[in-house]
């Protein structure tokens, strides 16, 4: 079982993320799954074992709680080699997108989510990766620029712009991280899927999960694709993102304040 690839991947307990986590599963791929409580995480560890895949290992985190998912990428460090780490987890527009949520930290619940936490992972688990371990961030083609002077996001307030901008921040971050040597890309997998987020946000489905799975492993397993990282895929096809995230100075003010978040 020595050779047996493991494979962190978060938001996996619905949509698009246990899609990604049963194709891993049904290639042998042992998984690591942080839910928020392990209840969650009940049928897709059923799933998975049922294609014979070994058992997979369910983490509780909170992956709003920035201490709490330091404390897991700890943990996950320094139990071996990791071969591959899904960030997909992600917070949507909300319910009322009028009304700003924050975590318990007071950080905007869509920047915490789906840039601060991925950006801790892909750092902390990044020394824990196998020589040919990949990271890869599912992003979208929602992107819209940061306001700079309120990343926090406490003026005029919309959750589908908290949403867009987010995602403009999670490019920023995997090409800074990149410069450090991350081996890090992101992809936007697909238009409107039926996954919870898209429910919730009451738009029309256009693509299937089979549509963003094939284009997150893609970017994740393709051999064609290693030794490139910091690069932003539009499915299949390698592409050019907000123009925001290509400003060095903008990307290094976002970073600096992701990292600065308690």
């Amino acid at each position: 079982m020595n050779d047996v690839k493991t494979a962190v991947v978060t938001g996996a307990a619905s949509g698009l993320g246990r899609e990604i986590a049963l194709d891993l599963a049904r290639r042998g791929w042992r998984l690591v799954l942080p839910v928020r409580t392990s209840t969650r995480a009940d049928e897709l560890v059923a799933a998975a074992g049922r294609t014979g895949a070994p058992a997979p290992r369910v983490v509780e985190c909170d992956l709003s709680d920035h201490a709490a998912v330091r404390r897991m990428c700890r943990a996950l460090a320094g139990e071996g080699p990791l071969d591959l780490v899904v960030n997909n987890a992600a917070a949507g527009g909300g319910a009322d997108t009028t009304v700003r949520e924050t975590n318990a930290a007071g950080v905007e619940l869509r920047m915490a989510v789906n840039a601060v936490t991925p950006h801790l992972i892909a750092r902390d688990l990044s020394a824990a990766l196998s020589p040919a371990g990949r990271i890869v961030q599912v992003g979208s083609m929602g992107q819209l620029p940061l306001d700079l002077r309120d990343l926090n996001f406490e003026r005029g307030y919309d959750g589908i712009r908290a949403y867009c901008r987010s995602k403009v921040a999670l490019v920023m971050s995997a090409i800074e991280l990149a410069r450090d040597g991350v081996p890090v890309n992101v992809v936007h997998p697909a238009r409107e899927m039926p996954t919870p987020l898209v429910r919730e946000s009451g738009l029309p489905v256009v693509s299937t999960l089979d549509d963003g799975t094939l284009a997150v492993l893609r970017v994740a397993l393709d051999t064609e694709l290693a030794g490139v990282r910091g690069a932003y895929f539009h499915r299949f096809d390698r592409a050019e993102p907000h123009e925001q995230a290509l400003d060095a100075r903008a990307r290094r003010q976002v970073v600096d304040w992701i990292e600065s978040r308690p």
